[in-house]
């Protein structure tokens, strides 16, 4: 019997969250052109907040942006 495993591309899609990234992007795009601004993704947990981040993290990079990432517990 063959292995049934999940399709990695699926994994790889980001679904939803139009109007979080819109809120974000805007935000980027205050802080590229020089503008500050904070930004906080909160939630319950399984949400999918860090996933948003990673997508907003993606977007700066391709801006040229600088990403850092920290964690705690």
């Amino acid at each position: 019997m063959a292995e049934i495993r999940p399709n990695s591309d699926i994994a790889q899609v980001f679904v939803g969250r139009r109007r979080e990234m819109a809120e974000l992007t805007s935000a980027l795009n205050d802080a590229l052109s020089g503008q500050g601004r904070l930004v906080m993704l909160a939630g319950e947990p399984g949400i999918g907040k860090t996933r948003t981040a990673q997508e907003l993290g993606v977007l700066a990079e391709q801006r040229g942006a600088q990403n850092l990432w920290g964690r705690c517990h």
